[in-house]
């Protein structure tokens, strides 16, 4: 075991980390990669990166690529990625890490790629040579790449950079850019400077309890904030090890999820909240009885609404494996404030709270008895322990009071210096600025909608999301978690509520996938009593008319790389007609 003191050790960036580390524990365990979930690859040791990062800053050196140019990374997860990640910041170029099109969704794919190219321009494109020969004709029809230079990184020998040296980037240099994973408009990428980064992964260690035993197994995808910060950057910086699959592989077999916890003795993993419900739906009590969770001190929940049920579910299904309720730690955060704002106190167990919902929409948290019948449960992200987190009212940019909901800013280190080439949209996000007179700031402004009481941070949703109707505010994932209970034949967690004006009135719609058992939806009766059972739940629940309950078969609803929901291209394809949007109330 490391001694837990060495992670005090302050780096003023995540290239003087890594090198540090590869001269102080060279042969220590860095990056374990999983490809199928089970067997692992050769695990990449600290000394073991840095050698390849030199080699791949020479290489970059070598095709002129300039410090401050950009990096256009392709790749699957894995080690390649990590190693070529790295090289960019050892050159002091900017990587751009980028979603590799899948083939069966090559046309989308390609589509953002190129948005992502246009904004960056990017003056070269790192990737593997078998990736290289599969996508170079096809990539090469976007403008932006046609000229940029091509680097396999896994046909570069170690040796290339044995004698490069280059000073360390500075904090306020931009190591990355982060591209949001939105489905609209054009691609907007977020500038994470070194200063950011050691930032953020002090707040992630404090927040977290993290120390040198820590032990990282996880499955988000790298490019990706909650897959890059916490899998990679914050193990390179603290001088730990990270354990690693595809997310398709968690996908295709949860439990790989905790064996992999299991078998490596994981002490922190994160996910978002659909991966605990399915580890309960999925793993079968075989496998349960073949687990120790243990060694699992914290397990975040963060990325998309939070739910207790879900928490509870979990926790009472693996109890039996070791794993305890408190191990769970909701947190908030975005790629705009690198990633963590704010976490529960792992000192004590998560907090969820009822609140009157009718309250809720008109702006106010009331708390309300758990069995109340228009209670609806929240759950507390905790505080920030150095960032400076308010809740505003957007309008009057003032500060909300306790309980009342507004918009929540951010303010402090870890928040990034904007958006790439956009000064615009920079200012409007990044230079908020309060009307009393508070000096503090500028803040980030995050679309996020939330209240604090004596219980923390609770967040309610995003304010482009929200569905106004006879003027109450309806958040989309209440809505969904009503339509996914309905009926069995609904898809837990392919449910997406929007708004769409006609005749100047806001209405609800409703898409939801079937499960694959169910079949494609053919069936009219069957789909009557799908449709039906949904309209009568939102009604019951929420009383509101849905205007259409949309069903479509597994797999079609448009979601971003890392698994999240997109409503507004839900939505875009509904008011095009688009194929297969075949069966509707």
């Amino acid at each position: 075991m490391l001694d837990a003191a060495l992670d005090q050790i302050h780096h003023e960036t995540v290239v003087d980390a890594l090198r540090a580390h590869a001269a102080r524990i060279p042969d220590h365990p860095l990056f374990t990669f999983l490809p199928d979930g089970e067997e692992a690859e050769p695990t990449l040791t600290f000394a073991a990166l840095d050698a390849k990062a030199r080699a791949v800053a020479a290489s970059l050196q070598t095709a002129h690529v300039e410090p401050g140019s950009r990096a256009l990374l392709l790749f699957q997860p894995g080690q390649d990625f990590v190693v070529a990640f790295f090289g960019c910041l050892y050159a002091g170029v900017v990587a751009v890490p980028a979603y590799l099109p899948h083939p069966a969704q090559r046309a989308r794919g390609l589509l953002r790629l190129a948005g992502i190219a246009e904004d960056a321009q990017p003056s070269a494109v790192l990737t593997t040579a078998g990736i290289q020969a599969a996508i170079e004709t096809t990539a090469r029809t976007i403008p932006e790449v046609q000229e940029t230079a091509w680097l396999a990184v896994d046909t570069i020998e170690d040796g290339t950079g044995a004698g490069w040296s280059a000073p360390s980037p500075e904090p306020k240099s931009v190591a990355f850019l982060q591209y949001t994973s939105g489905s609209t408009g054009r691609p907007k990428g977020v500038m994470v400077t070194h200063g950011n980064l050691t930032h953020n992964t002090d707040l992630i260690r404090t927040s977290l309890g993290m120390d040198g035993s820590t032990v990282v197994v996880g499955w988000l995808p790298p490019y990706h904030d909650m897959g890059l910060i916490s899998m990679i950057i914050v193990p390179a910086m603290m001088g730990i090890h990270s354990v690693s699959m595809p997310t398709v592989a968690f996908l295709q077999s949860p439990v790989r999820w905790l064996r992999a916890i299991s078998t490596y003795r994981g002490t922190l993993s994160a996910a978002p909240n659909f991966a605990f419900d399915l580890c309960t739906r999925k793993v079968t009590d075989e496998d349960r009885a073949t687990l120790d969770l243990s060694s699992w001190l914290v397990a975040t929940n963060g990325a998309e609404p939070i739910r207790a049920e879900s928490m509870k579910r979990f926790s009472e299904a693996f109890a039996s494996t070791g794993f305890r309720p408190e191990t769970i730690v909701p947190v908030y955060g975005l790629a705009e404030a690198t990633l963590l704002v704010s976490g529960a106190p792992i000192e004590r167990p998560w907090v969820f709270r009822s609140f009157d919902e009718n309250e809720l929409e008109r702006g106010s948290a009331v708390a309300v008895p758990d069995d109340s019948p228009d209670a609806r449960v929240l759950v507390s992200c905790g505080v920030s322990r150095s960032l400076d987190v308010a809740v505003v009212d957007p309008q009057a940019r003032t500060r909300c009071r306790p309980g009342q909901v507004g918009e929540i800013w951010v303010a402090g280190d870890s928040v990034a210096v904007g958006y790439w080439q956009r000064p615009d949209l920079s200012r409007e996000a990044f230079e908020a600025t309060l009307a009393d007179g508070d000096d503090q700031g500028p803040y980030m402004r995050t679309g996020d909608l939330g209240f604090r009481t004596e219980d923390g941070l609770f967040v309610c949703g995003r304010i482009k999301d929200v569905i106004i109707v006879g003027g109450r505010n309806h958040y989309p994932h209440d809505i969904e978690r009503t339509a996914e209970s309905a009926h069995p034949a609904v898809r837990p967690g392919c449910v997406a509520a929007f708004g769409v004006t006609t005749d100047g009135v806001e209405q609800v719609v409703v898409a939801a996938e079937l499960r694959r058992e169910a079949g494609d939806g053919s069936d009219r009766e069957a789909r009557e009593g799908v449709v039906n059972a949904v309209l009568r739940a939102v009604a019951q629940e929420h009383r509101l008319t849905v205007r259409e309950v949309v069903l479509l078969p597994a797999g079609t609803l448009p979601k971003t790389s890392s698994g999240k929901l997109q409503r507004r291209e839900t939505r875009k394809e509904y008011l095009a007609g688009r194929s297969p949007w075949t069966a509707q109330h």
